[in-house]
């Protein structure tokens, strides 16, 4: 089993859960405490063109990753060079040098194989161990894989890899490619394995590839507490500890242990990654994670229509994550024009000469009970909850923007104080609907707000003074956003900053036709409304 090596991605594959700001002598110790566990391959980060900040483990020279290297390690230690993401041109590089880096990771698409080619003549000339792979091979005809190899045997690298990417293997399609793989490829090149945890198969999956009977050598890459994008990783603790009481008691488990203890456990504790739901939907349809964690992230859907809206990716667009095609899906799919009119001029009629009061689910709805209190008592404004049922204040009426939210409000909806957008699913017949996408707006992240659209709605309506409660802003911590932890949903890939920025512009740009003033604290500020945005 002396052909078996395992590579740890952690400071790679895993900074894409903390945006790879590690922390400098963060890197530099998880790199000493991997070599010293004997992880045979250790990977530093990515070898980049693009903008970087101290501490981050994206590099823009192999001096900068020289220098945290740990001296007389054992270990191998790799860089990664993304064909297609803002990568560094193989050129740049300085040649290798003993104790320094000695490894380049090379990943391409389908569509990048002749510069991949090209770049890959480049590594090996600078004097690295060249390792080359295609993204998503799970994906790839036999005929297709069979032709790459050929090629991959012309250059002679010093490792080709497997790579799951969408995380849709399971043991039988992992041990036919592999098998494939080993009977084209020349004898002298290295197998890896790359696996992502979308359908809980990563550990199941390099059990098997260990038991597989080869003389090549083979690869397995892992992850500390298998940090990584979406579903992440296979877990380098685990791999290692069952690879040492299975086959041969080769590496120390307790330096990763301490590395997750110290470093990826507190991570873990504002970011998320490991199986889920909608990484599962996403491996079923084929479907990068994104797509199905950008959808579940709208907090608007039920798990069937995600489903549904995944089916109706091109299938040319599944392996990479297209986030304007699928807000365009989406909307379309939640749009049902409706004649609302009459709707809107009977609210126009009931809302007239009155204040209102929009009331949203945050935090300070509770924490700030009297104050909201004492002001319906002196208003007396006309009170609308968003997407949730009030038991703690008289509500004139219901907003209803998801059928996520009239799923979990069915039996106790009013549909006589219900004001619901057309997009919801079997709604009844005495409902009062008003357009959905009327009342979107123009943003990404932002553009299905409940409360920014109930605001488009209060124009519409003539309202001119409005007082805001529970408008709270959202925090990377789920349990935080909502007076009650039931509403509480991940955010998974969706950078929560930049929706609180979006949803404040477009509140600014309410604020030059309504009066808004804040009831509870708010992460969201108002500027001068005379101000543009």
């Amino acid at each position: 089993m002396s052909q078996i090596k395992f590579l740890d991605c952690t400071l790679r594959d895993g900074g894409y859960i903390n945006q790879w700001q590690f922390g400098r002598e963060t890197i530099r110790d998880m790199m000493y405490r991997f070599s010293c566990s004997g992880i045979d391959i250790v990977e530093c980060g990515f070898l980049t063109d693009q903008p970087r900040q101290e501490g981050q483990s994206l590099f823009h020279t192999v001096e900068e990753i020289n220098t945290l290297i740990p001296e007389n390690s054992s270990s191998l230690f790799v860089a990664m060079i993304a064909i297609g993401e803002k990568e560094m041109n193989p050129s740049a590089l300085t040649d290798a040098i003993p104790g320094g880096l000695g490894g380049i990771r090379l990943t391409f698409h389908p569509n990048e194989i002749e510069k991949a080619f090209c770049y890959g003549e480049m590594i090996k000339h600078k004097g690295y161990k060249l390792f080359m792979q295609p993204v998503g091979t799970a994906g790839y005809s036999d005929e297709e894989l069979i032709h790459l190899i050929k090629r991959i045997n012309q250059l002679s690298p010093y490792a080709f890899y497997l790579v799951d990417t969408l995380g849709t293997m399971y043991g039988r399609l992992l041990l036919r490619q592999v098998i494939l793989a080993d009977n084209n490829l020349s004898p002298s090149i290295k197998l890896g394995y790359h696996s992502h945890n979308n359908l809980q198969m990563s550990f199941s999956n390099a059990q098997k590839l260990l038991e597989y009977k080869t003389s090549r050598g083979l690869i397995i890459d892992c992850s500390a507490s298998g940090m990584g994008r979406g579903a992440g990783n296979l877990c380098t603790e685990l791999v290692l500890n069952y690879y040492n009481m299975e086959f041969e008691s080769r590496y120390h488990v307790l330096p990763v242990l301490e590395v997750v203890d110290q470093y990826i456990t507190p991570i873990s504790l504002t970011s998320r990654w490991g199986y889920s739901g909608p990484y599962f939907l996403s491996a079923a349809q084929n479907c990068h994670p994104n797509y199905a964690s950008y959808l579940m992230s709208k907090q608007t859907l039920s798990v069937s229509a995600v489903s549904e809206l995944l089916d109706q990716i091109p299938i040319d667009k599944r392996e990479q994550f297209d986030r304007r095609l699928m807000e365009h899906l989406y909307q379309k799919y939640q749009s049902h024009a409706v004649d609302d009119l009459e709707t809107i001029d009977t609210l126009r009629q009931k809302m007239e000469g009155r204040k209102v009061l929009v009331l949203a689910p945050g935090k300070s709805i509770v924490t700030y009970r009297q104050k909201i209190e004492e002001l319906i008592e002196k208003e007396n404004p006309l009170v609308i909850s968003v997407n949730f049922i009030s038991h703690e204040y008289p509500c004139d009426f219901l907003f209803l923007t998801n059928d996520r939210r009239y799923e979990e409000n069915r039996g106790e909806i009013d549909w006589e104080k219900t004001i619901a957008t057309s997009n919801i699913r079997d709604l009844p017949q005495n409902a009062m609907t008003v357009n959905y996408s009327a009342l979107l707006n123009t943003s990404l992240y932002a553009s299905d707000s409940a409360g920014m659209m109930l605001l488009k709605l209060l124009v519409k309506c003539t309202v001119k003074d409005v007082f805001l409660a529970g408008m709270d802003g959202f925090s990377e911590n789920p349990l935080s956003n909502y007076y009650d932890a039931d509403y509480a949903v991940l955010s998974y890939d969706i950078p929560l900053g930049m929706k609180n920025q979006e949803v404040n512009v477009q509140l600014n740009k309410r604020a030059k036709e309504l009066n808004l003033v804040f009831v509870t604290p708010s992460l969201y500020k108002i500027q001068n409304q005379k101000d543009e945005d």
